[in-house]
């Protein structure tokens, strides 16, 4: 049986960071507090919004919620413009195509399926699940059993594609084996720390992976 790929989609799939930045801040300066700069928020990209308003600005209550939320208007009004795919993720994705493929974002259910949409990438999905629908975020394993529990795949038969610590972390507590894209926004010693079972530094890098897992 084929293995089963959960993919994050920020800094995996596409990179979506200054439209994440931009997004932000526009939200931020509704409410009058102070920018994000990019060395503040790329680490924490794989986070809810709410944790990482309140490890950048000690931010809790109402006032997060209404952020959070003018923070997805922003980035999906950015999503319906187009977001860029990284090099080789259609083409590589066709080629894996043969296997049970999901989503294991943070990201808001609706915001996730648009996103893989606009991007054309959407029929090599069989699952797509968000964040929204589970009550741990990443990274605790919440998500990645969640779709692989959609997708009818035992975690040990699958296998977590992300850029963040906090992916790989997931997918190693849900007992599942871990890729870590070099390429995206987690850094290269936060990734060490989380122990990926391989690293790419090419999405086009992953059937190579994949196939070294299965043999």
């Amino acid at each position: 049986m084929s293995l089963a790929l959960l993919f994050d989609i920020d800094g995996t799939l596409m990179d979506t960071f200054d439209a994440i930045l931009a997004s932000m801040n526009a939200a931020l300066a509704e409410f009058g507090v102070e920018p994000l700069t990019p060395e503040e928020l790329r680490p924490l990209i794989g986070m809810p919004v709410p944790r990482q308003l309140d490890l950048l600005r000690g931010m809790q209550g109402p006032d997060v919620e209404g952020i959070t939320d003018r923070y997805y208007v922003f980035f999906m009004e950015r999503v319906e413009t187009g977001l860029p795919l990284y090099p080789d993720v259609k083409e590589t994705l066709a080629l894996l195509s043969d296997h049970p493929i999901g989503t294991m974002t943070t990201r808001r259910l609706q915001g996730a399926r648009r996103m893989l949409e606009v991007s054309g990438i959407a029929p090599f999905f069989r699952v797509v699940v968000g964040g929204d629908e589970v009550s741990r975020p990443k990274p605790y394993p919440d998500l990645p059993l969640f779709s692989a529990q959609a997708l009818g795949v035992p975690p040990e038969q699958c296998v977590v594609v992300g850029d963040a610590p906090v992916d790989i972390l997931a997918g190693r507590s849900a007992r599942m084996r871990t890729v870590a894209a070099a390429y995206g926004y987690g850094s290269a010693v936060g990734l060490r720390e989380a122990k990926p079972h391989a690293t790419v530094q090419r999405f086009a890098d992953l059937p190579a992976v994949i196939a070294e897992f299965e043999s």
